[in-house]
């Protein structure tokens, strides 16, 4: 990225169920109007190098990596490098080591670890 200024844009769907977004930067600065038309552009391009027919069902989830790849190679974006990432399974109790515990991770197992410590040590002060 060096030093250059950057703007960062999201790409994603949603459903019921699920969420997936992807993060990509450009050195040029887009309304959400532009960013619109330059999705729906990618969209047609892949379409048309699929050959897709209109009758076919397709969702944007089945699509939204190849969109990526296109906002990438014809566009001119970059996907983000994160820094550092915090991503828990999000249904577990954060005070409750032994909820979902097949599903929980390492950084919602210290969370909760580090949460219960300092409540002890509150606990111990005001006695």
């Amino acid at each position: 990225m060096n030093g250059n200024k950057i703007y960062i844009y999201n790409i994603g769907y949603y459903s019921y169920e699920e969420i997936e977004n992807v993060q990509l930067y450009h050195k040029k600065r887009f309304n959400k109007k532009e960013f619109e038309n330059i999705i729906t552009k990618a969209t047609i391009n892949l379409l048309k190098k699929h050959e897709i027919k209109k009758d076919k069902y397709i969702t944007f989830q089945d699509i939204l990596d190849s969109i990526i790849e296109e906002l990438i190679k014809n566009f001119g974006f970059k996907k983000v490098k994160f820094t550092a990432e915090f991503n828990v399974f999000g249904w577990a109790n954060i005070l409750d080591e032994k909820d979902w515990k097949y599903d929980r991770n390492e950084q919602l197992n210290l969370l909760t670890k580090t949460i219960k410590f300092r409540n002890k040590n509150k606990k111990r002060k005001k006695r």
